[in-house]
C-alpha cells in the first residue's frame, strides 16, 4: 500500500493548518481505491497536472469503491501524510475514488440510500481515467519467449490439462507444475482479466467478478477449489514479489518492471504484447454510452474482445468515482481540475506524453485513434468534457440547479 501527500511549496502556516482536522479537511482531496493507477496518480496530480493537496491511498478497487459510497475514509489510514497520526481523521470524507472494478447496479443503490435519494450529497458521477492492459508476467527458467493462445490461457486458469504444467503449455516434456500468481483483495485488475476469460473461454464457467475465487470458481474441477499450488497475494506489490520465484505465472497492472514490451517477462497473447498501439487500437472500437448520460453505470466502456492476433485482448479502463456537488468549494475545485486535466489536450492525441505514456497506460478514446466506429462515436474525451466539465450542462461537477444547499461534506 501506498500514499503520497501532494504538495508544493507548503508554508509553515499551512503546514500547521492542515494538522488540525477542520482545516485538513478543508485543503485536501482525499482520495483511493485501485492499486492499478496508484503511481500514475502519485505522478500525475504535482507535475502532470499542476495540483497539490491531494492524497491518494492503494487498498484495491473493491476497498475504494466500498469507501466512495459509504463516504468512510477509514480504508485509507496512513501515518505519514503531514504529521498526521492516523490520516485521514476520523470523520474525513472520501472525495473521490479510483476503480478498474466498474461500477454495478447494486452499489449505485447503496451510494444513493446513503446520499439520502441524491438530495444530500447529490449525484454520484464514473467516467473512464486511462485505458490499460492486464499482463500476463511469468518467470521459469529457460522460457524467455512464451506465447499463449487463448485455449492455454483457458486451461491455465481453469487448471485444466493443456495448462498445469510448463510443458503442456509449451509443447515440452517439462513436467515443472505452472503455479498462478492471483489476487487475494477485491481487485479491478481482476476484473479486467474476467471480462476477457469469459470472452475467450465460453462454457467454461468463468464469470465476471472483481474476486478471484469467484471468477474461477465454476471453471475448476472440482469447483471452486483453488488448487493448493497456486499463490495469493495482496495487491499489485505482492504479485510483483510472489513472481521472483520460478514457474509462477499471474496477472498485473502495467509498472516500471513489467511493462508490457519485454517478452522475456510477460507472455504475448495470440502472438501479440500488450504494447500501447494494441491497446489503442482495441478501444477505438469502444463506441460512446447508449443509454442516459446521467446513469453512472454507462460510463465505463464495454469490454469487446479483438480478434485473435490482431490486437492485444486484455484491456479496460480504470475509472474515476465523483461526486457532482460537494459541500467544500475547495474541494470542489480540486476536483473538477483533476477530472479536466484528464481529459485536457496535454495528454491527448496518439503519441502519448508523460506521466501517462511513463506509466504505460493509453489516453481514453479521443476520436484520432484509427479504427472503427468513426470518430465520432469514440471521443470519450469530448463526450466527458462536455456533460461533466460544461458549466452550461445539467450533469457539470458544482452546477447550480442540482448542487445547491446539497454535496458530499
Amino acid at each position: 500500500m501506498r500514499a503520497k501527500f501532494k504538495s508544493v511549496a507548503l508554508s509553515a502556516v499551512m503546514m500547521a493548518a492542515l494538522v488540525a482536522a477542520g482545516a485538513a479537511s478543508a485543503q485536501i482531496a482525499v482520495g483511493g481505491g485501485a492499486t492499478l493507477p496508484e503511481l500514475l496518480y502519485d505522478d500525475l496530480l504535482p507535475s502532470g497536472i499542476g495540483l497539490t493537496n491531494f492524497s491518494y491511498t492503494g487498498t484495491g478497487s473493491g476497498a475504494g469503491k466500498t469507501a466512495f459510497i459509504s463516504n468512510n475514509a477509514s480504508a485509507f489510514k496512513n501515518e505519514s501524510v503531514v504529521g498526521t497520526p492516523n490520516w485521514p481523521a476520523t470523520g474525513q470524507s472520501v472525495h473521490f475514488a479510483g476503480s478498474d472494478s466498474a461500477l454495478i447496479q447494486s452499489e449505485l443503490d447503496a451510494y444513493n440510500a446513503n446520499a439520502a435519494g441524491t438530495t444530500g450529497w447529490g449525484p454520484m458521477i464514473q467516467v473512464p481515467a486511462v485505458a490499460t492492459s492486464v499482463l500476463i508476467p511469468y518467470k521459469r527458467a529457460g522460457i524467455a519467449d512464451l506465447n499463449l493462445s487463448g485455449a492455454k490461457m483457458c486451461a491455465i486458469f481453469s487448471n485444466k490439462t493443456g495448462g498445469q504444467t510448463w510443458g503442456q503449455v509449451r509443447g515440452t516434456a517439462d513436467t515443472t507444475t505452472v503455479n498462478v500468481v492471483y489476487r487475494s483483495d477485491n481487485s479491478g485488475t481482476t476484473e479486467l482479466l474476467s471480462r476477457y476469460l469469459v470472452a475467450a473461454c465460453p462454457g467454461s464457467g468463468f464469470k465476471v467478478s472483481n474476486n478471484f475465487a469467484t471468477v474461477v470458481g465454476s471453471a475448476l474441477s472440482p469447483a471452486n477449489v483453488i488448487p493448493s499450488n497456486w499463490v495469493s497475494a495482496n495487491g499489485s506489490g505482492g504479485v510483483k514479489t510472489a513472481l521472483t520465484t520460478d514457474a509462477r505465472v499471474g496477472y498485473l497492472s502495467p509498472d516500471p518492471d513489467y511493462t508490457g514490451t519485454n517478452n522475456a517477462v510477460v507472455a504475448k497473447i495470440n502472438g501479440v504484447l500488450p504494447a500501447a498501439s494494441s491497446i489503442r487500437n482495441a478501444l477505438a472500437k469502444q463506441v460512446l454510452p447508449t443509454g442516459a448520460a446521467n446513469n453512472p453505470l454507462n460510463w465505463v466502456p464495454a469490454y469487446v474482445m479483438p480478434a485473435a492476433g490482431t490486437e492485444y485482448p486484455i484491456f479496460g479502463t480504470t475509472n474515476l468515482l465523483l461526486n457532482q456537488c460537494y459541500k467544500d468549494a475547495a474541494i470542489q475545485t480540486k476536483v473538477k481540475n483533476l477530472l479536466t486535466g484528464l481529459t485536457g489536450t496535454t495528454y491527448d492525441g496518439l503519441i502519448e506524453t508523460d506521466p501517462v505514456n511513463n506509466h504505460n497506460f493509453v489516453v481514453i478514446p479521443n476520436g484520432t485513434s484509427p479504427g472503427t466506429p468513426p470518430a465520432a462515436n469514440n471521443n470519450w474525451k469530448a463526450a466527458i468534457a462536455a456533460n461533466f466539465l460544461t458549466a452550461t450542462s445539467p450533469l457539470s461537477i458544482g452546477f447550480a440547479g442540482v448542487c445547491n444547499g446539497k454535496g458530499r461534506p
